[in-house]
């Protein structure tokens, strides 16, 4: 589920969209992101990939005009996924500690929004609580982020516990691992919903069955201290929000200020 540089900046550049890749290391960790603009007058926009994933899933974003005209477009591969040490999946604490300097080192006086699906919605979360200064908006997009609307699957414990990881292609090994995380993680998540302090928007889809819809409801109660908080609900949309219901994010995506 990645791409190699090469063909990335092959792709922008017949796109005619300036494609800035860069590999940084973190605390002895790798991290990779790409940036379609170095135009420090443009707010920032972030996004981050579900589990598995990676940047390239998001090119269609990243190649849109009106989105590069009102920002400057970062997506990220979180670590274990796309060239982030690909294969190392880590807790959300553990996350948030290595993009964060990424981030703090890519914040001009613009504002700076985050946008997360799926397993990326808790990882904003966890941004977004460890550094309140840092960000005006989170948009958490199918976020998993709800302890009680996790599923048992006890199949995930087999695969990782028993062995059996070998039976997972490619990056469902990280993601594996990191969803069996994510059950543990989001119980301490918990305490960090009050430190966040920006701008929240939940986009969420009425029939996704992988991520309830519950979960934005949670959000909307634990988060007590966040400047405003907004819910889209996309009638008819399952999980797969940011590929099947493109223009409507899009719209949500450009309405941020």
């Amino acid at each position: 589920m990645r791409t190699s540089d090469a063909k990335a900046r092959s792709l922008f550049a017949k796109k005619k969209v300036p494609l800035h890749i860069t590999d940084t290391l973190i605390a002895g960790r790798r991290l990779h992101y790409a940036m379609t603009s170095q135009n420090n007058a443009l707010p920032t926009l972030v996004f981050v990939h579900g589990s598995p994933g990676s940047w390239f899933h998001y090119q269609k974003y990243m190649l849109d005009a009106d989105l590069n005209k009102k920002f400057r477009l970062v997506c990220i591969d979180r670590p274990g996924f796309g060239h982030s040490d690909f294969g190392k999946a880590l807790h959300l604490d553990e996350q948030s500690e290595l993009i964060a300097p990424v981030l703090r080192s890519l914040k001009t006086e613009e504002p700076m929004y985050l946008c997360g699906h799926s397993m990326g919605g808790p990882v904003v979360v966890k941004l977004a609580a460890d550094h309140p200064d840092l960000f005006n908006a989170i948009v958490i997009v199918a976020g998993a982020i709800d302890v009680n609307q996790e599923k048992k699957e006890r199949w995930r414990y087999l695969i990782k516990y028993r062995g059996l990881n070998w039976l997972l292609p490619g990056a469902f090994r990280p993601s594996n691992t990191e969803l069996l995380y994510l059950k543990k993680d989001l119980i301490p998540l918990q305490k960090d919903f009050a430190n966040i302090r920006c701008d929240v928007r939940f986009v969420h889809g009425d029939r996704d069955t992988w991520v309830p819809i519950e979960n934005v409801a949670f959000g909307q109660k634990m988060m007590i201290n966040a400047r405003s908080i907004r819910s889209d609900t996309l009638h008819g949309a399952d999980h797969q929000v940011p590929w099947k219901r493109f223009e409507e994010l899009k719209a949500i995506l450009m309405d941020l200020e």
